[in-house]
């Protein structure tokens, strides 16, 4: 999920850069205006803004993909926000280093003053923080929307219509005490853990003791698009959903087959509140897809 589908986010583009650039090239740089008698539109300004602010968006753009991909924001909120800060800063202002002094020479034929620099840097600054405060921010409502847009009752309707899946071609690495086993991705139901151990069910209700203490050696290697993490405790794939159900509190219910006891007829797992609208969100995505 991401706040802005490609339209919207082209549209913001042609808004927020010639405004943004308007701006800065008269209050920051030119520093004159269409009422005084010497004014003349500052071009060389305006252009060096739009030329660094459309690389600092596409910089910034890169950074969410990839921590969309790595460091989703159910998983971690403020970790996410953090490292949202740290990269988009680091990166925002090396990006500006290397494009402002280019874009000044382009257009003006001269390189920047180091007077020129340090502000341009400042108003860099300033925009790449609005930028990652409104996208965090857009997120984060887009989320609340969606919470409160879908019932638990229409995700296991949706259950119960998706066509059978194809079987994956794709296969899991598993080490698993002194052997390793390779598995196809459509035979993991889920993975369990508890107390520094990690329990593999398989759909046939075959239970595999890994040599893992964490999920942080399995995350990264299982395909965003079929798996999700629940809880700390659980990462399931979605043929080992069953139902879907509205706990108090706006958490879900999620019930699993096979059971990790053989006595019951499904596990049952609590989803937090947060969680549960990143788990919605991710059932949309892949039933629809």
């Amino acid at each position: 999920m991401r706040p802005f589908t490609h339209r919207q986010n082209l549209i913001a583009r042609l808004i927020a850069v010639p405004v943004a650039a308007l701006t800065a090239s008269h209050v920051v740089f030119y520093r004159r205006f269409p009422w005084q008698a010497d004014y003349q539109f500052p071009w060389p300004y305006f252009l060096t803004v739009a030329t660094v602010m459309l690389s600092c968006w596409e910089m910034n753009l890169a950074i969410f993909r990839y921590l969309d991909q790595r460091l989703p924001f159910h998983k971690n909120p403020v970790q996410r926000i953090l490292r949202q800060i740290l990269y988009g800063g680091l990166l925002t202002m090396l990006t500006f280093a290397l494009v402002f002094p280019c874009a000044i020479r382009l257009y003006t034929g001269q390189w920047p003053s180091p007077d020129l620099f340090v502000t341009g840097m400042f108003v860099c600054a300033t925009i790449a923080t609005i930028g990652n405060g409104a996208y965090v921010g857009l997120y984060l409502l887009q989320t609340i929307y969606l919470e409160n847009q879908q019932p638990a009752e229409s995700l296991t309707q949706q259950l119960s219509q998706l066509p059978s899946l194809p079987p994956r071609t794709h296969s899991l690495l598993v080490d698993a005490g002194a052997r390793q086993l390779q598995l196809p991705f459509d035979q993991i139901a889920y993975f369990y853990s508890s107390g520094g151990v990690v329990l593999l069910v398989k759909t046939n209700g075959q239970q595999i003791m890994t040599s893992y203490n964490s999920f942080a050696k399995l995350e990264d290697r299982l395909p965003a698009d079929a798996f999700f993490q629940l809880s700390r405790q659980f990462i399931v794939s979605l043929p080992a959903i069953r139902a879907v159900e509205d706990d108090e509190n706006r958490k879900l219910l999620v019930l699993l087959t096979p059971a990790l006891r053989r006595s019951d007829p499904h596990e049952t797992v609590t989803v937090s509140r947060y969680r549960s609208a990143e788990f919605k969100k991710w059932f949309r995505q892949v039933a629809t897809a």
